[in-house]
């Protein structure tokens, strides 16, 4: 078996890290770098770069360079995020049969699952030649506020790549790692992470051994292209009030000023004054060449920029509220990301806090590091110490009401892994399929939320009106992705359902699914998971189902029994981590009562049993049918 390691995905930049004779590092190649640009492009030789040479050809090659897919990677084509995005890019995205968004470079078709498993197959070759091994295996950090559409995605980015995933990882939980473990801390502290395309801000209890998230927020459109964006936008006024050229729709252009900008920016970390030199950007009347030559202070960056910075403020706020605690009662906060170097970042959280922020992690490493201690612990053997490491679900995941709100089903912040169980029922006669949506947000409205998918139960057998009960169980494991089994509870026979996306309620113009009448309310039956069943419902996140929200208020009479995650018990041998899972004790099981869903007839083709009573082999084909196979 191979080496695993630590990766983080970032917007811009990626590394890896792993543990060796129980010490973590970063994994450096050529001269000492150790990041690589999360870039894609096809040149026209049609030769595929990745990294640095992508990356260098993207000003002469712009609208076949792919820069920041992270910020698509999951999302619907349709969703506002995208609408927005499509202005400011300057490669071409694209609809797909299912409204996944789509990229195409040099004509041709990708899905942001194989961009993103080129940047990690380059990682992997990177550390590959550095260990002089073979690496195979590796735990993949994500932003917290990364949804389960997107995490389900970047598993199937890593299997692309040749990985074994051994887990999804949020990104302020493997900082808090790199920072605390083996420290035998009891701390509150608080991770503040500005990477290059996503804020995250997570409040931790570190008491010895155990790493619990209290409360985590975020924004996966808040980062350093952000600011990119500002300088780059205040160039190109400045040059059309000078000149009267408007360079906006000249995409070599932008991909130039987009990238003197970063280098300023980054530049005003260090020095109070840079300049921006671009020559022969355009031509004038006369057709004599143009030049950009301004000079940019930390001051005015500090003008263009500063409400971004507040923004990350307002929501670290936030999240000490739901929290529940106070800055008094933080004890460290440690800045996380490439941008968190920004000398107004660390001014304002100086301020706020009332207190420095900690130096006891560097800012582009520390969640690297934290992975790779993950990775290791996950791929090596038992030993006599544990840490516990409980996370918290980053947003609300719910289902459709009749009045197009969302019934919550998983709150934020729920701890981590959780599951409930929902009885759906037929409302006609000999009724042979059952529709079930599922979205993830914090928005009342399912329209304003992302829909993660839809679930179709297929050849329920023929019965009255409200006689077939449909028992779904929805399980979010400790990585935040969920998964969905379905029994008919007469007869204890696995349900086959179909998965497929659907289109977000912010379409324009697109018709919705109809919805069905109530179905009578079946009789009050408290239900509990067997232990067979619970084991099962902890495997693969790719292989496990992603759900999408019903279009029906749940109806009074079902019920549903929640259990309180079960604790997550990860052994150590020095800085090395095992993780184990112990079933949930009875004694904090609790039922609540729900309406049952309204129940969508959905035609569709007879499909062919399950094999074991599981839905995850058929979710494991249809990752396969859409992504290309390992």
């Amino acid at each position: 078996m191979g080496k695993a390691i630590g990766i983080d995905l970032g917007t811009t930049n990626s590394c890896a890290a792993i543990v060796e004779n129980g010490k973590p590092r970063v994994i450096t190649y050529k001269g000492g770098q150790s990041t690589i640009p999360s870039v894609f492009a096809i040149d026209d030789k049609g030769e595929r770069l990745v990294g640095h040479d992508a990356k260098k050809q993207a000003q002469l090659n712009p609208t076949n360079t792919v820069a920041a897919a992270k910020r698509l990677i999951g999302r619907n084509y349709h969703s506002k995020t995208i609408e927005k995005v499509k202005q400011v890019f300057t490669y071409e995205l694209v609809e797909g049969e299912s409204s996944e968004v789509l990229i195409k470079v040099q004509n041709q078709i990708f899905t942001l699952e194989q961009i993103s498993s080129a940047i990690l197959r380059k990682i992997r070759e990177v550390a590959e030649e550095s260990l002089g091994a073979e690496v195979d295996q590796a735990v993949i950090t994500v932003p917290a506020y990364f949804n389960d559409r997107q995490r389900q995605a970047v598993r199937a980015a890593g299997k692309l790549a040749g990985l074994k995933v051994l887990r999804v990882l949020n990104e302020p939980t493997a900082a808090a790692l790199a920072y605390g473990l083996g420290k035998n801390l009891n701390q509150r502290i608080a991770v503040y992470d500005l990477g290059g395309g996503t804020f995250d801000i997570s409040v931790i209890d570190i008491k010895e051994r155990i790493f619990e998230v209290i409360a985590t927020g975020g924004d996966t459109f808040l980062g350093g292209v952000d600011f990119d964006d500002r300088i780059m936008q205040w160039v190109l006024e400045t040059f059309q009030k000078n000149h009267g050229i408007d360079l906006s729709y000249d995409r070599v252009a932008i991909q130039r000023i987009r990238d003197a900008a970063e280098v300023a920016k980054i530049e005003l970390s260090s020095v109070m004054r840079t300049r921006l030199s671009i020559p022969h950007i355009a031509k004038n009347e006369a057709g004599v060449g143009l030049d950009i030559d301004v000079e940019l202070s930390r001051e005015k960056l500090e003008e263009l920029c500063g409400d971004l910075v507040e923004r990350t403020i307002q929501t670290v706020e936030r999240i000490f509220r739901e929290a529940g605690t106070t800055r008094g009662q933080i004890d460290e906060v440690l800045l996380v990301g490439g941008q968190s170097r920004m000398p107004m970042v660390q001014r304002r959280i100086t301020e706020f806090m009332g207190k420095s922020p900690s130096k006891g992690v560097h800012p582009d490493e520390a969640v690297g590091i934290g992975a790779a201690i993950m990775a290791n612990s996950l791929a090596a053997v038992q030993s006599n110490d544990d840490v516990t490491l409980l996370d918290v679900l980053p947003m609300p995941i719910g289902i459709n009401k009749v009045d197009g709100s969302m019934h919550v089903l998983f709150q934020k912040n729920q701890p981590l892994p959780d599951y409930k169980t929902r009885t759906l029922t037929t409302s006609k006669d000999n009724q042979r399929s059952i529709m079930l949506r599922i979205y993830q947000g914090e928005a009342t409205l399912c329209a304003d939320n992302e829909l993660l998918g839809t679930f179709v139960f297929n050849n329920i057998r023929a019965a009255p009106k409200g006689k077939v009960q449909i028992e779904v169980t929805f399980h979010i494991d400790s990585e935040g992705i969920l998964n969905l089994t379905a029994r008919d509870k007469q007869t204890g026979q696995t349900v086959e359902s179909m998965l497929k996306l659907g289109k977000t309620g912010d379409e324009k113009g697109k018709k919705e699914e109809p919805e069905a009448p109530v179905a009578p309310p079946p009789p009050p039956v408290a239900f509990t998971m067997p232990q067979s069943t619970m084991a099962a419902a902890l495997g693969s996140g790719l292989d496990g189902a992603r759900t999408e929200p019903p279009e029906s208020e749940p109806a009074a009479g079902a019920t549903h029994e929640v259990r309180r995650p079960e604790t997550t018990k990860t052994e150590t041998r020095g800085e090395t981590t095992k993780t184990e899972r112990s079933p949930p004790p009875a004694d904090v099981a609790k039922t609540e009562s729900v309406k049952a869903p309204a129940a969508t007839p959905v035609a569709s083709p007879a499909a062919k049993p399950e094999e074991g009573g599981s839905l995850w082999a058929k979710v494991g084909a249809w990752f396969k049918g859409i992504f290309g196979g390992g």
